[in-house]
């Protein structure tokens, strides 16, 4: 996250839920020409952010990716298309961030829809499957399912393990 802590984080995610409940109210008033609006500000910002992605590319190769991993500048970029990984890769590395309380692995992404293999699930407590999807749609917004299943293959002990000394 660089110099920004997790407080930044929580207050710009506070006030992109309250714009987006600000738009949400604009839909269901049927206000068009505000939708409209915003739909065009939004599109001109996208197009000057991808000028911005291109040129720091040319000037600096791995800043594209160093910006895709940043958590408010990568959802920025998915937005508008502009994301440097593709969904697989970031569901994974999001999964990976889950560990050691969850251990939840992307073990099959086809068309739209996501298999995640779970274990830890028990440790984790009966949320484990919404924390998964939750993960995976902040990670993938572009996902329209998510599959989870949970390993519970018992645990293998070793008869040598067991014998008394």
């Amino acid at each position: 996250m660089g110099e920004h802590g997790k407080d930044d984080i929580g207050r710009i995610r506070r006030r992109l839920s309250e714009l987006d409940d600000g738009l949400a109210g604009l839909s269901e008033r049927a206000d068009g020409e505000a939708l409209d609006t915003v739909r065009a500000l939004v599109e001109i910002y996208g197009e000057a952010l991808a000028r911005v992605v291109a040129i720091a590319t040319e000037t600096a190769p791995g800043l594209h990716d160093t910006l895709g991993r940043d958590e408010l500048v990568g959802h920025l970029l998915l937005v508008h298309d502009l994301h440097p990984h593709d969904p697989a890769t970031r569901i994974r590395r999001a999964l990976e961030e889950l560990g050691p309380r969850l251990a939840a692995e992307l073990t099959g992404y086809d068309d739209g829809v996501a298999t995640v293999s779970v274990e830890g699930a028990a440790r984790a407590g009966g949320d484990a499957e919404e924390t998964v999807k939750g993960t995976v749609a902040a990670a993938a917004p572009e996902v329209r399912d998510v599959r989870v299943r949970v390993r519970t293959e018992p645990a293998f002990v070793p008869l040598t393990a067991v014998r008394s000394r």
